[in-house]
């Protein structure tokens, strides 16, 4: 219990010193595989056997990081 909290406490550390482009870029690469898993569900394929193509998934957290940074840094804080 105590590595696990001492895991997380790291990783929020590293979140917190990140700018908000990093985040978007993760955030996008996060949805591109979360993406390839749905499809691999619905096709009945093993995650794990999926081919996937590192310059598809560049391209794709490429184009979805300038769309969600733009979202994020356009959107007023509500409090």
């Amino acid at each position: 219990m105590k590595r696990q909290k001492a895991d997380s406490q790291q990783t929020a550390s590293i979140v917190d010193s990140m700018d908000v482009y990093s985040l978007c870029r993760w955030a996008s690469l996060k949805e591109a595989i979360d993406l390839i898993g749905e499809k691999c569900d619905e096709r009945n394929i093993d995650f794990d056997s999926f081919d996937v193509k590192p310059l598809d998934l560049l391209k794709y957290v490429d184009s979805m990081t300038d769309d969600l940074y733009n979202r994020v840094t356009q959107t007023p804080f509500q409090t």
